[in-house]
């Protein structure tokens, strides 16, 4: 796992991701080269400085909303949903409609099956 010369876990890049690994974990920060990465990424550093021991919060997502989180994914994928983008839009557009002013660490399964739910009742 990659550190830097000061013992702090490095910023890495997989594919369009910026991530860093903490205990074995990878812990994302966002769209590689993007500002609110680099913002997660020092974070997630000043975290690991205060309090060593303990894992950091998952990058950026303690103050992301659910809307952010999804512009953020199509606009990363923009371009690359050939076959699956309209699938992926609409479900999308049910996550956004119904959770999109939540923050994304207050998701939980239980809102997912409702966003499930909500496909199937829009289906009959």
């Amino acid at each position: 796992m990659p550190k830097l010369k000061n013992g702090m876990p490095k910023n890495c890049r997989d594919r369009n991701q910026a991530f860093s690994w903490h205990n074995g974990k990878r812990i994302y920060h966002g769209v590689w080269g993007s500002p609110e990465a680099e913002k997660s990424y020092k974070r997630f550093l000043a975290a690991l400085i205060e309090k060593p021991t303990l894992p950091p919060q998952v990058g950026g997502s303690a103050d992301m909303l659910v809307s952010e989180l999804t512009d953020a994914f199509l606009d990363a994928h923009e371009g690359k949903l050939h076959g699956h983008a309209h699938q992926f839009k609409t479900t999308i557009g049910f996550l956004a409609e119904l959770f999109g002013e939540l923050a994304v660490n207050e998701f939980t399964p239980k809102k997912l099956k409702a966003v499930r739910l909500k496909m199937v009742n829009a289906r009959r």
